[in-house]
């Protein structure tokens, strides 16, 4: 009897020792994650200068969108995307069948109004030579004989004008010269009009390159309008940046910068080739492109960065911010802006040059003395 209600205790001290371990561990599982995600911090300023970096995308230096010029289904794909062809080579076809039907009655038509042409010459030149020459040879010439005596009898009475009527012949017969020659004029517009219908359903390429997105398949029905495909010459590549207005003197003042690809290989030297000449009202930036070296390892679409030198090479002061609290979505930069109510708002943001102390100074999106996540994680939304 003693031997069991000793037991007792010891099984109930065993029991609550377990329920305490695994309430404790429960609560670990479900609170860490969360305390992490919810590590705030005060964006504090950063005097920062001499260098800025702004991010933007390697495109081709030509580029075209080639769109369908007429409706049809698509009977040819010449390749897919990355396949390259040389200028002149067929990209896209549509079905011409029924075109070419309707060029061989435009054919036929042609040469009945040229038929009709050749006929109305002739008959005006006989018109010219032999006068009512009809009428003449029915009786053997008697009427040609007989009008020597009664055309001056019908000038003289005013019964008629043998002038007027030879004038009015003449001119019938050239009306219907004139009339027979419009036919062939139209009958060959209707045809040089099949034939550019019959071009235009073929696209070629215009230069040498690569096929950047195709966007039909064969068996597709295309309106005119309807995008194609995507071609251009991946030999010449420029990075697209969009520049702050109140960067681009620096832009301005410079030919020659340095690029920083996302492949962490070392910077390459870009030239500029242009400054767009309209800024964006809603974003206050300017597009600006640079000229990337051959054989420098970028490709279409990669994201890069540029390294802009400050002329003024003064010290100005930026919000920075630690390396974790940024996120990279779709190439951009971006950090969890924590609201007043306690919302997490995702803000994408314009990094400049990195700190001694590993800190990234921040050019545009978030303002000193806002609250971040410091380190959130890859499951964070907006909203939460």
């Amino acid at each position: 009897m003693r031997a069991a209600f000793a037991t007792l205790p010891i099984a109930g001290l065993v029991a609550g020792v377990f329920f305490v371990s695994f309430g404790q561990a429960v609560g670990d599982s479900d609170g860490a994650a969360p305390a992490a995600e919810r590590e705030v911090i005060t964006v504090e300023a950063q005097h920062a200068g001499g260098v800025i970096v702004l991010g933007g995308t390697v495109m081709p230096e030509t580029i075209v969108n080639l769109s369908a010029q007429m409706p049809g289904d698509v009977e040819f794909v010449g390749g897919s995307e990355g396949d390259a062809f040389m200028r002149g080579d067929r990209l896209v076809a549509l079905d011409t069948t029924a075109l070419r039907a309707k060029r061989r009655q435009a054919e036929t038509q042609l040469a009945s109004a040229d038929a009709g042409y050749r006929n109305a010459m002739v008959q005006y030149g006989r018109e010219v030579v032999s006068p009512h020459g009809q009428a003449d040879s029915m009786m053997g010439g008697v009427p040609g004989i007989m009008s020597m005596f009664t055309d001056p009898m019908r000038s003289m009475t005013g019964r008629g004008s043998p002038g007027a009527d030879r004038h009015s012949s003449l001119y019938g017969q050239g009306v219907q010269v004139e009339t027979a020659r419009n036919a062939v004029e139209q009958a060959r517009a209707a045809l040089s009009e099949l034939d550019q219908a019959l071009e235009n359903a073929v696209s070629y390429a215009p230069f040498d390159g690569v096929i950047l997105k195709r966007m039909v398949e064969r068996g597709d029905i295309v309106q005119p309008g309807m995008p194609l495909v995507t071609f251009g010459d991946i030999t010449r590549l420029q990075l697209r940046v969009d520049v702050p207005n109140s960067v681009l003197p620096a832009v301005r003042s410079n030919e020659e910068f340095l690029i920083k690809l996302d492949d962490n290989a070392a910077p390459v030297s870009a030239t500029l080739d242009r400054v767009f000449p309209m800024a964006e009202p809603g974003a206050h930036t300017t597009t600006v492109k640079f000229n990337l070296p051959e054989g420098c390892g970028a490709h279409s679409g990669q994201y890069a960065e540029v390294l802009i030198p400050d002329p003024s090479q003064t010290a100005q002061p930026h919000p920075a911010i630690p390396e974790s609290a940024i996120l990279w979505r779709g190439s951009l930069p971006s950090v969890f802006l924590v609201e007043e109510d306690g919302d997490l708002r995702l803000r994408l943001i314009r990094i400049g040059d990195r700190a001694p102390d590993g800190r990234i100074s921040v050019i545009s999106g978030i303002r000193v003395g806002d609250r971040i996540l410091a380190n959130p994680a890859a499951g964070t939304r907006s909203g939460s």
